[in-house]
């Protein structure tokens, strides 16, 4: 599955978070909105990603990369939503930027597609050139079209 295939809605320009839970509460709320998460799950599956991150945070600091992400019962496939901004997202406690995050939420029984699909998603921002684009996008169509660029074609 490629990195696009899982987005879903629009991806978020800029937001005004600036925590990494009100980050969180946000793209759930976004998954919720699209209709990929019934809204009954949704503090199940912000409580699922806080405990992912207590247990080894998806911050890459020397990037200002988030990945934050959960297996969750009662979502369908693999749902993922991103948000940029060309300063930050979030700050860190010690006032790091995150300033790329993608929230990536998948169904347990998908184990193998759910990693395959983080590793994708992590070589594709280990680009420098395309993690400065997708900060300097300005509107949610360029991110969209960037990320799609990006996919190796399907023959």
């Amino acid at each position: 599955m490629g990195v696009s295939d899982a987005l879903v809605g629009q991806p978020i320009v800029q937001p005004a978070w600036g925590s990494f839970d009100n980050t969180i509460v946000g793209l759930v709320e976004h998954v919720v909105a699209c209709g990929r998460l019934p809204g009954s799950l949704a503090v199940q599956a912000v409580q699922r990603i806080r405990e992912r991150e207590v247990m080894a945070s998806t911050a890459m600091v020397d990037i200002g990369v988030s990945i934050p992400h959960a297996r969750l019962e009662g979502i369908d496939g693999i749902a993922a939503t991103i948000a940029v901004s060309p300063t930050a997202v979030y700050q860190l406690a010690d006032g790091l930027p995150i300033s790329i995050v993608v929230l990536v939420l998948s169904s347990p029984s998908l184990t193998g597609e759910h990693l395959n699909f983080l590793s994708t998603l992590s070589l594709l921002l280990q680009s420098a050139r395309m993690r400065r684009q997708l900060r300097n996008a300005t509107s949610p169509q360029e991110v969209l079209r960037l990320v799609r660029e990006s996919q190796p074609s399907r023959g």
